[in-house]
C-alpha cells in the first residue's frame, strides 16, 4: 500500500491514544520489573473505520508492530461489537456522575494522581480548581431538590463547555466540583475560571411556579503545581480547598489562589516579593 494513501478516520486521535497507552505500559513495566513468562493480560480496543491496509500503513510509519490486530467487517463477529459497546457503556457509568455527566470522584482521583506524576517528570504546570456553588442549600430549601438538580446540571454543562478537551471536569460531591487543567499555569487557569463565573452568574433559572427567576454564583479555590517539590494528591487538594475557604470568607462569587509551594524555592536574596513570586512563577 502506498505510504501517502489518504486515511479517512481521525488518525491523530488514534495515534495519541496508542502513544499515551504505550508510554504508560512501558513505564509500568520498568517500575515493576516485568519479565517474559510472567503474568500478562491482552488489551482489546475496537477501532471502527480502519481497514487492515490502513493499519499496516500506520504500523510502518509509527512502529506499532507490537500491536496485534484482528480484522473484522460489518458481517463478521457482530458479538464482538456488542461486547465493545457494553464495555464502553459500563466504563462510562463507572467513571461518570449520573446527574451531571461529568467525571465522578473515582475518575478524578485517578486522573489527578497521573497528572501529578506527569508534572513531576516533565516539570510542566498543573492547575487544580475546587468549585462550590454559593448558598446552594437555600436553593434546595426554597425551590426544592428537582430545581437544585437543574442548577447542578446547568452548571456542569457550563463548566464542561469552558474547558479544553484534555482538561478533566468532575463532580466532587454535592454542589462541589473540581477541574484538573494539565499544562495550564495559574494565570491561564484564573482567566478561564473568572470567565466561567461571569457567564454562570448571568444565567437565570425560573422558580417552580414560573412567577420569578433567580441566579446562582460560584466560589473557586485554585492552586498550581510545577513538579519541583514533593506533592501528593491530598496535599494539592487541600491547597485548592483552603483557597476555596478564603473565597467564601471574602464574600463568595470569586476565585482565590492558594499559596504556591514552588514559589518558596525562589532565592530570597532577590527583590521579588512573595506575592510577585506567586505571579511570576505561577506558570503560563
Amino acid at each position: 500500500m502506498p505510504k501517502d494513501k489518504t486515511i479517512d478516520f481521525p488518525e491523530s486521535e488514534l495515534l495519541t491514544e496508542l502513544s499515551v497507552l504505550q508510554e504508560e505500559l512501558a513505564e509500568f513495566a520498568r517500575e515493576h520489573g516485568a519479565v517474559d513468562g510472567g503474568d500478562a493480560v491482552w488489551i482489546f480496543r475496537l477501532v471502527q473505520g480502519v481497514t487492515p491496509d490502513e493499519w499496516e500503513s500506520l504500523t510502518e510509519r509509527h512502529d506499532f508492530k507490537q500491536w496485534l490486530t484482528l480484522p473484522i467487517n460489518s458481517d463478521a463477529f457482530p458479538h464482538l461489537k456488542l461486547v465493545q459497546q457494553t464495555l464502553e457503556r459500563l466504563t462510562y457509568q463507572t467513571d461518570h456522575d449520573a446527574l451531571t455527566g461529568l467525571a465522578n470522584r473515582r475518575a478524578f482521583d485517578r486522573t489527578l494522581d497521573i497528572e501529578i506524576e506527569r508534572s513531576k517528570r516533565t516539570r510542566t504546570p498543573l492547575s487544580l480548581a475546587i468549585l462550590d456553588l454559593d448558598n446552594f442549600k437555600h436553593v434546595n430549601d426554597t425551590y426544592g431538590h428537582p430545581k437544585g438538580d437543574e442548577v447542578l446540571a446547568r452548571f456542569a454543562r457550563q463548566l464542561k463547555a469552558s474547558t479544553r478537551r484534555y482538561d478533566l471536569a468532575a463532580r466532587f460531591g454535592g454542589e462541589e466540583f473540581a477541574l484538573i487543567m494539565a499544562g495550564s499555569g495559574v494565570v491561564k487557569a484564573q482567566r478561564l475560571l473568572n470567565r466561567l463565573l461571569g457567564e454562570f452568574r448571568e444565567i437565570e433559572f425560573d422558580t417552580p411556579d414560573g412567577g420569578d427567576v433567580f441566579s446562582v454564583t460560584c466560589s473557586v479555590g485554585l492552586t498550581c503545581y510545577k513538579g519541583s517539590v514533593p506533592m501528593t494528591d491530598e496535599q494539592l487538594i487541600k491547597l485548592a480547598d483552603d483557597a476555596l475557604y478564603e473565597a467564601k470568607a471574602a464574600g463568595k462569587d470569586q476565585v482565590r489562589i492558594s499559596k504556591l509551594a514552588f514559589a518558596d524555592n525562589v532565592p530570597n536574596d532577590t527583590l521579588v516579593q512573595a506575592n510577585e513570586k506567586q505571579f511570576l512563577f505561577g506558570g503560563k
